[in-house]
């Protein structure tokens, strides 16, 4: 993949959010920096990054796609009130049980659903 101003850009917006943002809003951190730059573009280079590994890919439960630069092995709790993705970092022992059995797990995704402690104490 051939580097450009606008795809540096966004990812290095991806890589310092930790707010899972979508491209819209990424679209406007990224218009901060460079003026001209169209929805458009941001959406075609957010494709390129995901094809190549750089960054993934979350669905809250409203079907919105959040995207994320931390390739870091992590899950994610997705509160079904408010869409807040939290991600949790753990040392998970998955893998090990599959190395056991000859396969080699590259990585991983897995996404819990529920009521955030914010949200919980405000029922």
């Amino acid at each position: 993949m051939r580097s450009s101003k606008q795809r540096d850009e966004v990812l290095k917006v991806l890589k310092s959010s930790c707010d899972h943002p979508t491209a819209d809003m990424i679209y406007e951190r990224v218009k901060e920096k460079i003026p001209n730059i169209s929805l458009g573009t941001v959406y075609r280079n957010l494709g390129q990054l995901h094809d190549e590994g750089l960054i993934t890919i979350v669905e809250s439960s409203d079907k919105k796609v959040h995207y994320e630069g931390n390739l870091e092995d992590h899950i994610h709790f997705l509160c079904k009130k408010c869409d807040v993705i939290t991600d949790i970092f753990h040392k998970n022992e998955v893998p090990k049980v599959f190395d056991n059995l000859g396969h080699l797990v590259e990585s991983q995704k897995t996404v819990y659903y529920g009521i955030c402690k914010d949200c919980r104490n405000n029922i």
